[in-house]
């Protein structure tokens, strides 16, 4: 008997049938063994009486979904522990709620339309702006068999943030012996000033040196707009992006500012997005939790 009353600690991935699932499953699956954390599989099924993150055993067309991602999960991972659930509620908020003690929550995505899709999906943008842990969007040019090679771009912009970000890309770096590519745009040329650039990066790199020792670091400060700049240092081969989910200066109220709108739109590879309380989390002194399964 499975026991689906202990919320999920490991990897969380959104499942709904369509392919972008499975490239979610495939990369969540490799994360997961690689940290020697628990995979689970989730589908939101419609709202209902139920509380939003009370998980069920999955049956009907539901397991057959799940059941195809397990396989495509398993066939990456073959020791990844792998549990099948469902949920019901709006799949945001829902799988932000199953994934409150997780380190991962994962999601594919579809890909957008610049005419139709004026901002991100609803689903996506409720997640990276109240998950608890770091949300991963997996792109449909993806390959589901490429491995975690390439460097980790991460954006500074001095933002509390931005700060959780460098410091969960610096744990992933050192996870995959990947290099880091710590970015720091200066949205005018006029405000290009190397030395405040460097202080905004080094003021988020403080005491990550020491934890990490083995990372190596590179710095840039190009000038422009942020999302097309970062993009453009993921060109080089970039394995993954790592941002806040609002930066300084953002606008644009409770959703995701407009760099983390355009990276996540347009990248090549998958991009980690921080919420406020994810950020808070991997900023907090007491981070023994993120040891787990090194």
């Amino acid at each position: 008997m499975i026991d689906r009353s202990v919320p999920p600690a490991g990897v969380v991935v959104g499942v709904d049938g369509d392919a972008a699932t499975l490239r979610a499953a495939a990369w969540a699956a490799r994360e997961a063994d690689g940290r020697g954390l628990p995979l689970d599989l989730v589908q939101v099924l419609p709202p209902s009486h139920r509380p939003t993150d009370e998980l069920r055993a999955p049956s009907g067309r539901a397991l057959g979904l799940l059941e195809q991602a397990r396989r495509v999960a398993v066939g990456e991972a073959p020791g990844v522990s792998v549990r099948l659930s469902v949920v019901d509620g709006s799949v945001g908020e829902a799988l932000a709620a199953v994934a409150r003690r997780a380190h991962l929550l994962v999601l594919g995505s579809r890909g957008f339309d610049s005419v139709v899709d004026v901002t991100l999906g609803r689903t996506l943008v409720h997640a990276m702006t109240h998950a608890a842990c770091p949300v991963v969007v997996v792109p449909p040019r993806r390959d589901p068999c490429e491995r975690h090679t390439g460097a980790i771009v991460v954006g500074v912009d001095g933002s509390p943030e931005s700060h959780g970000a460098v410091a969960f890309a610096t744990d992933v770096a050192d996870r995959w012996h990947a290099r880091i590519t710590a970015v720091h745009v200066a949205t005018r040329r006029v405000d290009a000033d190397h030395d405040d650039q460097r202080r905004v990066l080094a003021e988020a790199l403080a005491g990550l040196a020491d934890r990490h020792p083995g990372v190596r670091m590179r710095e840039a400060f190009p000038h422009g707009a942020a999302g097309e700049e970062i993009l453009g240092e993921a060109r080089h081969g970039a394995a993954l992006i790592v941002l806040g989910s609002r930066g300084r200066g953002s606008l644009v109220g409770p959703l995701v500012g407009s760099t983390s709108q355009t990276v996540v739109r347009s990248a090549c590879c998958p991009v980690a997005v921080l919420s406020s309380a994810a950020a808070q989390r991997w900023t907090s002194p007491d981070r023994a939790w993120a040891e787990e399964g090194v």
